[in-house]
């Protein structure tokens, strides 16, 4: 029961910094970007009406959203059985998938609010004086991302 109350604790703070960052970038002006650190992080306003690397972001937006809140609903789903399964076992399993449905929660959420998801982690670097950008993304995206990179170098760890 304490591991539970422990993982609850984790996915409400996780949302919390999720949607209270959220909120703030979008109290931010149009086109608005804070340097961070020159040349390599910044804080910028965007808005993905798709997922990952906008990907679908041109498709008609309430088709769109409609499946895409589908998806996300259904694997969220998916992975709070998963969570539940996991709950009479030792590991970090069931911690990782903690991580994995507060972001899924908190862009699901946007995603319900706005019709788009809030981005606004921007990392960048120039090499031979090009830049190179990758996509904004957000609290709950970097939950998601790190939590299942962890969760597959678990599963290698297992086979080796």
């Amino acid at each position: 029961m304490r591991r539970i109350r422990g993982q609850l604790l984790l996915f409400s703070l996780l949302l919390v910094a999720d949607q209270v960052s959220k909120w703030w970038i979008e109290q931010q002006p149009p086109f608005w970007q804070l340097t961070v650190i020159p040349g390599f992080f910044d804080l910028v306003k965007a808005h993905n009406f798709g997922v990952a690397f906008s990907i679908l972001a041109d498709w008609n937006h309430q088709w769109r959203t409609g499946m895409l809140l589908g998806l996300t609903i259904g694997i969220a789903s998916m992975v709070a059985l998963w969570w539940c399964r996991e709950q009479g076992r030792k590991g970090a399993v069931s911690w990782l998938l903690t991580c994995i449905l507060a972001g899924a929660v908190g862009n699901i959420w946007d995603r319900l609010q706005l019709g788009y998801v809030v981005d606004f982690i921007q990392w960048h670097i120039a090499i031979n004086g090009k830049q190179y950008y990758w996509p904004a993304f957000n609290i709950a995206d970097a939950c998601i991302s790190v939590a299942v990179v962890a969760l597959l170098i678990l599963q290698l760890m297992r086979k080796a």
